[in-house]
Protein backbone atom coordinates (compact mmCIF):
# COMPACT_ATOMS: atom_id res chain seq x y z
CA UNK A 1 0.00 0.00 0.00
CA UNK A 2 1.30 3.45 -0.86
CA UNK A 3 2.10 6.14 1.49
CA UNK A 4 -0.60 7.71 -0.42
CA UNK A 5 -3.28 5.10 0.66
CA UNK A 6 -2.69 4.66 3.99
CA UNK A 7 -2.65 8.19 4.34
CA UNK A 8 -6.59 8.10 2.26
CA UNK A 9 -7.36 5.40 4.79
CA UNK A 10 -6.42 6.46 7.93
CA UNK A 11 -8.09 9.55 7.27
CA UNK A 12 -11.38 8.22 6.51
CA UNK A 13 -11.30 6.16 10.02
CA UNK A 14 -9.62 9.15 11.56
CA UNK A 15 -10.83 12.33 10.53
CA UNK A 16 -7.88 14.26 11.83
CA UNK A 17 -4.27 15.18 10.23
CA UNK A 18 -2.41 15.20 13.17
CA UNK A 19 -3.23 12.09 14.05
CA UNK A 20 -3.07 10.39 11.13
CA UNK A 21 0.24 11.41 11.05
CA UNK A 22 1.74 10.36 14.12
CA UNK A 23 -0.21 6.78 12.87
CA UNK A 24 1.63 6.76 9.19
CA UNK A 25 4.84 8.39 10.70
CA UNK A 26 4.85 11.22 8.85
CA UNK A 27 4.09 14.76 9.42
CA UNK A 28 0.46 16.17 9.29
CA UNK A 29 1.17 18.98 6.16
CA UNK A 30 2.87 15.87 4.68
CA UNK A 31 -0.45 13.67 5.44
CA UNK A 32 -3.02 17.42 4.09
CA UNK A 33 -0.59 17.19 0.88
CA UNK A 34 -1.07 13.71 -0.26
CA UNK A 35 -5.02 13.84 0.85
CA UNK A 36 -5.17 16.96 -1.34
CA UNK A 37 -3.55 15.14 -4.24
CA UNK A 38 -6.03 12.14 -3.85
CA UNK A 39 -9.03 14.53 -4.02
CA UNK A 40 -10.03 13.99 -0.82
CA UNK A 41 -11.76 16.68 1.28
CA UNK A 42 -10.25 17.47 4.52
CA UNK A 43 -12.90 18.17 7.14
CA UNK A 44 -12.00 17.03 10.20
CA UNK A 45 -14.53 15.46 12.55
CA UNK A 46 -15.94 18.24 15.25
CA UNK A 47 -17.89 16.08 17.29
CA UNK A 48 -14.77 14.16 17.81
CA UNK A 49 -12.39 16.63 18.49
CA UNK A 50 -14.11 20.18 18.30
CA UNK A 51 -14.61 22.50 20.93
CA UNK A 52 -17.38 21.99 23.64
CA UNK A 53 -19.93 23.84 21.81
CA UNK A 54 -18.47 22.22 18.35
CA UNK A 55 -19.77 19.35 19.82
CA UNK A 56 -23.39 20.59 21.20
CA UNK A 57 -23.95 21.89 17.64
CA UNK A 58 -22.94 18.30 15.96
CA UNK A 59 -25.49 16.62 18.76
CA UNK A 60 -28.19 18.41 16.84
CA UNK A 61 -27.07 18.18 13.23
CA UNK A 62 -27.14 14.54 14.38
CA UNK A 63 -30.80 14.85 15.46
CA UNK A 64 -31.88 16.08 12.71
CA UNK A 65 -29.98 14.22 9.64
CA UNK A 66 -32.01 11.62 11.95
CA UNK A 67 -34.79 13.26 10.93
CA UNK A 68 -33.72 13.72 6.97
CA UNK A 69 -31.68 11.39 6.19
CA UNK A 70 -31.20 12.21 2.59
CA UNK A 71 -29.82 15.79 3.79
CA UNK A 72 -26.76 16.07 1.96
CA UNK A 73 -24.48 16.72 4.96
CA UNK A 74 -22.32 19.88 4.08
CA UNK A 75 -19.66 19.34 6.98
CA UNK A 76 -18.75 16.07 5.58
CA UNK A 77 -16.66 17.82 2.66
CA UNK A 78 -15.73 21.25 3.97
CA UNK A 79 -14.47 21.82 7.65
CA UNK A 80 -16.96 24.14 9.54
CA UNK A 81 -19.11 24.35 6.64
CA UNK A 82 -21.26 27.84 6.74
CA UNK A 83 -24.73 25.96 6.00
CA UNK A 84 -24.70 23.04 7.58
CA UNK A 85 -27.15 20.86 5.30
CA UNK A 86 -28.39 20.70 1.77
CA UNK A 87 -31.99 19.58 1.21
CA UNK A 88 -33.01 19.58 -2.46
CA UNK A 89 -31.85 22.74 -3.53
CA UNK A 90 -32.90 23.94 0.49
CA UNK A 91 -29.76 25.49 2.28
CA UNK A 92 -30.28 24.78 5.92
CA UNK A 93 -28.26 25.66 9.15
CA UNK A 94 -28.88 23.73 12.19
CA UNK A 95 -28.48 25.91 15.57
CA UNK A 96 -28.76 24.03 19.50
CA UNK A 97 -28.81 26.22 22.53
CA UNK A 98 -29.30 25.47 26.20
CA UNK A 99 -31.94 26.76 28.05
CA UNK A 100 -30.72 29.94 30.53
CA UNK A 101 -33.14 30.76 33.41
CA UNK A 102 -34.92 33.30 30.99
CA UNK A 103 -33.92 31.94 27.35
CA UNK A 104 -32.45 30.25 24.61
CA UNK A 105 -30.20 32.40 22.26
CA UNK A 106 -28.93 31.52 18.86
CA UNK A 107 -26.05 33.84 16.92
CA UNK A 108 -27.42 33.43 13.16
CA UNK A 109 -25.11 35.93 12.02
CA UNK A 110 -22.74 34.04 9.82
CA UNK A 111 -25.26 32.37 7.66
CA UNK A 112 -27.52 34.81 7.79
CA UNK A 113 -27.05 35.30 4.00
CA UNK A 114 -27.01 32.08 3.01
CA UNK A 115 -29.04 29.76 5.02
CA UNK A 116 -32.77 29.40 3.65
CA UNK A 117 -34.09 28.29 6.56
CA UNK A 118 -32.74 27.65 10.25
CA UNK A 119 -33.99 24.64 12.47
CA UNK A 120 -33.37 25.38 16.39
CA UNK A 121 -33.15 22.84 19.15
CA UNK A 122 -33.98 24.41 22.19
CA UNK A 123 -32.32 22.10 25.02
CA UNK A 124 -33.12 21.23 28.58
CA UNK A 125 -30.45 23.67 30.64
CA UNK A 126 -28.12 20.35 30.88
CA UNK A 127 -27.77 19.93 27.30
CA UNK A 128 -29.64 16.62 27.32
CA UNK A 129 -33.12 16.66 26.12
CA UNK A 130 -34.87 18.96 23.41
CA UNK A 131 -38.04 20.86 24.80
CA UNK A 132 -38.70 22.66 21.99
CA UNK A 133 -37.44 23.09 18.03
CA UNK A 134 -38.17 26.23 16.08
CA UNK A 135 -37.82 26.11 12.09
CA UNK A 136 -37.64 29.90 10.92
CA UNK A 137 -37.68 30.82 6.97
CA UNK A 138 -34.32 32.83 6.14
CA UNK A 139 -37.12 35.63 4.90
CA UNK A 140 -38.08 36.40 8.54
CA UNK A 141 -34.72 35.97 10.52
CA UNK A 142 -32.42 37.88 8.02
CA UNK A 143 -32.90 41.14 9.86
CA UNK A 144 -31.13 39.49 12.63
CA UNK A 145 -27.95 38.78 13.93
CA UNK A 146 -28.99 36.71 16.98
CA UNK A 147 -32.53 35.35 18.09
CA UNK A 148 -33.42 35.12 21.32
CA UNK A 149 -36.38 32.60 22.66
CA UNK A 150 -37.66 33.51 26.11
CA UNK A 151 -38.48 29.82 28.40
CA UNK A 152 -42.16 31.77 28.69
CA UNK A 153 -42.40 31.21 24.82
CA UNK A 154 -44.33 34.85 24.72
CA UNK A 155 -42.20 35.83 21.65
CA UNK A 156 -42.84 35.87 17.59
CA UNK A 157 -40.32 33.71 17.53
CA UNK A 158 -42.60 30.65 19.05
CA UNK A 159 -44.95 30.86 16.04
CA UNK A 160 -41.98 28.74 14.04
CA UNK A 161 -42.08 25.87 16.92
CA UNK A 162 -42.26 22.60 14.84
CA UNK A 163 -42.56 18.72 15.72
CA UNK A 164 -40.21 16.37 14.36
CA UNK A 165 -42.66 15.05 12.36
CA UNK A 166 -43.63 18.75 11.25
CA UNK A 167 -39.87 18.80 10.10
CA UNK A 168 -40.10 15.42 8.05
CA UNK A 169 -42.58 16.33 5.97
CA UNK A 170 -41.76 19.54 5.28
CA UNK A 171 -38.66 18.52 3.81
CA UNK A 172 -40.26 15.61 2.43
CA UNK A 173 -42.67 17.90 0.37
CA UNK A 174 -39.36 19.43 -0.96
CA UNK A 175 -38.15 15.90 -2.64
Amino acid sequence: MSIVDKCVESYSRLKHLKLVGEEVGIPWQTVYAHLRTAGVPVCGDKARYGSITDKFAAKAERMFHQLVPYAIDNNKTEFQSTIDFTVNGIEVDIKAAKKTLTKWGYCINKQRDNADVFVLYAFDEFGDNVEHIFMIPSEIATQKTTISIPVSLKSKWSDYAISEDGIKEFFDMLK
